[in-house]
């Protein structure tokens, strides 16, 4: 399904036009209140707004919520503490009346998909974060619907667990041909696997579009420094014992290893994986200064593009020339071109 959103407006949202499309996956990211949550609320028609709501062309503005068939998963799972997992899956198949060797079979295949048939017959107060957020996703996926709507998934899960439900949340999606639409703040994730990001900050969209095509020049200074950096790269070298890559001499370690491919020509580098350091490689000229948490973060151009770093030093000043060390970054997508 096409999910298109055009001139949304509403307490939150400032003339949001965004287009959501079947087989990629989209990931909204910003900071908190940026309007993700709302987003995402707009789509489900959950709450009021101005503008336009199209799913393949056809415009729900009117449409109810319970009759616009969104999957929407919130960021509290919401399992009925009294019923079992089993029951709480099937529960919108019996509000249907849908008959009992049909709902038993469509648990059963929830049940699997999810990898949770062992929880059938538990309560919810017997189950991990992890588990719940399964048994939610299992619910919502047994009703049956499109596009499907995650709400940071990661919320409570620890790093390894986050990932893992992500992951398979992006193959369970590709296999029902669901439009998976997910707010998270896992920014290394999300820039690594997204085929669109859609960056959120104060309401705005200030970017929509494939990670590795993201243009520092039409962001504001203080949003860039909460983003991060997307740079090329003049090399990346792959053997049995780690990865990296080639930045004006420096090799950047690239994490995840094991899905970095010797053809990747950009990365992303957290706001927190480089800073101004009179012994590094990359060198650089300051083009800007913002304060973001208390902490100073430095614009500097580059060969390779716009790194944003930790300033270590009292005084920089706009022009200064600069060396810049990076600990670490994550390999985006080389998309061919056409």
């Amino acid at each position: 399904m096409r999910v298109l959103l055009k001139n949304i407006r509403n307490y939150i949202l400032r003339d949001i036009t965004a287009e959501f499309s079947q087989g990629e996956l989209s990931t909204i990211v910003g900071p908190n209140g940026a309007g993700k949550t709302t987003l995402l609320k707009v789509v489900a028609g959950l709450v009021p707004y101005e503008g336009q709501v199209y799913f393949d062309g056809k415009n729900m503005d009117d449409v109810p919520p319970h009759k616009r068939n969104v999957l929407y998963i919130p960021q509290k799972t919401g399992l009925f503490q009294h019923m079992k997992v089993r029951d709480n899956i099937a529960f919108c198949l019996k509000v249907r009346k849908v008959d009992e060797g049909l709902i038993n079979e469509r648990v059963r295949w929830a049940l699997q998909k999810l990898s949770i048939v062992h929880l059938s017959e538990r309560y919810p107060s017997q189950l991990s974060g992890g588990e719940a957020k399964r048994v939610a996703i299992a619910r919502a996926l047994v009703c049956g619907g499109d596009p499907l709507l995650l709400d940071e998934l990661e919320s409570s899960l620890d790093a390894g667990l986050r990932v893992s439900l992500s992951e398979e949340m992006l193959r369970i999606a590709k296999e029902l041909s669901l439009t998976l639409i997910m707010v998270t703040h896992d920014l290394d994730w999300a820039m690594g696997r997204a085929d669109k990001i859609f960056f959120l900050w104060e309401g705005r969209m200030l970017y929509s579009g494939p990670p590795e095509d993201l243009d520092p020049s039409i962001i504001e200074s203080k949003a860039l420094a909460w983003l991060g950096s997307v740079l090329e790269v003049n090399e990346v070298r792959i053997n049995e014992e780690d990865c990296y890559a080639v930045i004006e001499g420096q090799r950047v370690p690239l994490y995840p290893c094991t899905e970095t491919r010797s053809e990747v020509r950009k990365v992303y580098v957290p706001p927190n994986n480089a800073w101004v350091d009179v012994h590094g490689k990359i060198r650089g000229r300051v083009v800007g200064k913002v304060k973001l948490n208390d902490i100073e973060r430095v614009l500097i151009n580059t060969g390779n593009g716009v790194i944003i770093a930790r300033n270590t030093y009292l005084t920089l000043t706009t022009g200064e020339n600069v060396r810049i060390r990076i600990s670490g970054a994550v390999p985006l997508k080389n998309r061919p071109v056409y």
